[in-house]
């Protein structure tokens, strides 16, 4: 198969595919999945993540780990799978998240592609279960479901439903959960790489410029594990975070071919982000900001049911009941 490059202009800048030998194909009648995780001083979680990959028992798989450049055990994990031969990787500097991703899908040759985080992990069934998924709905540009939140020690926490799919829904930060999709390689090719100045939100970007293309399709399963820890950015940078998830939705509603259904959505939308700010605020026990980002909320969209929210994550503060949590996963449980 060519590099994305070859088939797409957008994929140019990333070259040929390196000369690397044939996939491994256990039954031509599947599609070959290409995987690859981002890494960068990781080594403490890799190995989880690379067994959760490799004991997928799907019979055609590609398996690609980008390292940045890791100073930690990242190599020595690394160099113990040198007699795996799905599994390719490379360590070498680069310019961040998104494009280690790039690097990687510009080297695969699947007919389905994801990336797996290196401090997240598949469980049982995954790839197996999201191909059928894919290969019974033709329409369908990618798939997504269900993910597990865990914590530094792999502990489960609450459970990440998959919500009801459209594109809105991507802009309120109703995404599907990253680890969990795989996206035909045609429609990778059309979207072209991630953004780099995507430090946080590539993957919200990456799924609203792709709705644009073709629709998502929901299973519910239970896919994969999200680990939340200290040095994530997930939950130690929500400030990058806040600026990235307005500037995607603010350049998706100043595109000029949007139809006018759409944009007349931008200020629920963005309340509804503003909203999801405050309450993270309101989390972190700073109420200035998390009041602050509420007006703003209804200055741009009225009311939102997202701030419903607000008032518990204030309490949770002093009276550490977990309500706020509670609420968030009975809500997850109703929208899906």
């Amino acid at each position: 198969m060519l590099s994305l490059s070859s088939e797409s202009p957008l994929w140019a800048a990333y070259g040929s595919a390196e000369d690397a030998p044939p996939p491994i194909i256990g039954n031509p009648m599947l599609p070959l999945v290409s995987v690859v995780t981002p890494s960068y001083n990781q080594g403490r979680y890799l190995r989880a993540t690379i067994e959760s990959v490799l004991s997928q028992g799907y019979p055609n798989l590609e398996y690609l780990v980008i390292d940045g450049g890791s100073a930690d055990e990242s190599l020595d994990v690394l160099r113990d799978y040198a007699d795996e031969p799905r599994l390719r990787w490379l360590s070498e500097p680069d310019r961040g998240q998104s494009d280690a991703i790039n690097k990687g899908w510009a080297r695969c040759r699947g007919h389905i592609l994801a990336w797996l985080n290196s401090d997240d992990t598949y469980l049982p069934g995954a790839i197996v279960g999201q191909v059928q998924a894919l290969l019974a709905d033709p329409v369908a540009g990618a798939v997504y479901a269900d993910a597990q939140y865990t914590d530094a020690f792999g502990r489960a926490l609450t459970r990440l439903h998959g919500r009801p799919y459209s594109p809105l829904a991507l802009l309120r930060l109703e995404i599907p959960a990253q680890p969990t999709v795989f996206l035909r390689r045609e429609l990778v090719a059309k979207v072209g790489p991630l953004n780099l100045a995507r430090r946080y939100s590539m993957d919200t970007d990456y799924w609203a410029r792709a709705a644009r293309i073709a629709p998502f399709c929901r299973t519910r399963a239970l896919v994969a594990t999200y680990r939340l820890h200290s040095e994530s950015k997930t939950v130690g940078q929500f400030a990058g975070f806040y600026r990235e998830w307005l500037a995607v939705a603010e350049s998706y509603f100043a595109d000029s071919d949007l139809p006018a259904d759409l944009r007349a959505a931008r200020g629920p939308v963005i309340a509804d982000i503003y909203a999801a700010m405050a309450n993270l605020e309101a989390r972190g026990g700073r109420a200035a900001d998390a009041l602050r980002y509420l007006a703003y909320a209804l200055a741009s969209g009225g009311p939102r049911p997202r701030m419903l929210k607000l008032p518990l994550s204030l309490a949770e503060r002093r009276i550490p009941l977990g309500l706020a949590a509670h609420a968030s996963a009975l809500w997850g449980r109703l929208r899906r």
